[in-house]
């Protein structure tokens, strides 16, 4: 689709490294024929390179193989509840597999008025707009509950709020199999979900793209003692920084656990509007 300083500029724009489809495209082009083959040379960008005594021509792939920048873009694996359809205005919000999300809302939650968010990948620019309207709006209303759902790992997640100044009065509750998101009827969006021409076009103009330096610092530290730690099960193969494909959305819930406001976003640039939630919860 793109050529040469054009291509790598795109790249660049996005996060990503310039030799990106490279990578992808060495990946799947090992021979598949039976006899051995010749030891490759560990990668800089592969995170578990190949074991160069291993004569099995596909073990060695795995997502998990590939740059963590590159990762995000490829097709998520299911979550493992099926996705619902996203609660409508006046329904109860919807209760979640393992019961994460449920008990702080409504009643269960002390009656708080709250905003919940489903964040798409860390790193992303379009994400940042709305987690930084989140933590404004949490510094502000200080009677209002803001809820931030992740599916990106601890580690990338912490490190990418903090390079975009921190959490406020944000919670961040942590879903990496994606059972809350399902529960919520976010999946995943098609091609006019990410690469519609309004969306790239916005891609281009938007600051805010840290998905390289959050890559970087997660390949240092490893950061799974912290999803351990908390208890919220284990990262799936190529999910520590989340998935580009990941839909959106955002809800107000009442004191009585009733969705007032909200939905899911049609594209990824889309912006939710947050203050339309937060007035509604105030009348």
């Amino acid at each position: 689709m793109f050529s040469g300083l054009a291509q790598k500029a795109a790249l660049k724009k996005i996060g990503l490294p310039s030799d990106t489809f490279s990578q992808i495209s060495n990946a799947f082009s090992n021979d598949t024929s039976s006899s051995p083959q010749p030891s490759r040379q560990p990668n800089k960008l592969r995170k578990s390179p190949p074991d160069p005594n291993n004569t099995d021509n596909k073990s060695w792939f795995s997502v998990s193989s590939l740059p963590l920048t590159v990762q995000p873009w490829l097709s998520p694996p299911p979550p493992p509840v099926p996705v619902s359809k996203p609660p409508r205005i006046g329904d109860l919000a919807p209760t979640d597999p393992d019961r994460i999300l449920s008990p702080q809302l409504g009643p269960s939650g002390g009656n708080r008025k709250t905003i919940v968010v489903f964040l798409r990948c860390v790193g992303c620019a379009f994400a940042q707009q709305t987690f930084t309207d989140l933590r404004n709006l949490s510094l502000k209303h200080r009677d209002v509950a803001f809820l931030a759902v992740s599916h990106s790992s601890p580690a990338a997640t912490e490190k990418w709020v903090s390079l975009i100044g921190g959490k406020g009065n944000v919670k961040i509750v942590y879903d990496p199999q994606r059972k809350i998101y399902a529960s919520w009827g976010m999946g995943t969006g098609g091609w006019g979900y990410l690469l519609n021409v309004n969306t790239q076009v916005n891609g281009f103009k938007t600051k805010g793209w840290l998905g390289t330096t959050v890559a970087a610092s997660v390949e240092r530290t490893e950061g799974f003692s912290s999803m351990k730690r908390l208890g919220q099960g284990e990262v799936e193969e190529g999910m520590k920084m989340g998935n580009k494909w990941q839909e959106a959305g955002g809800w107000a819930v009442d004191g009585r656990g009733r969705v007032v406001w909200g939905g899911k976003l049609a594209k990824a640039d889309e912006s939710l509007g947050l203050e339309e939630g937060v007035s509604l919860l105030k009348l």
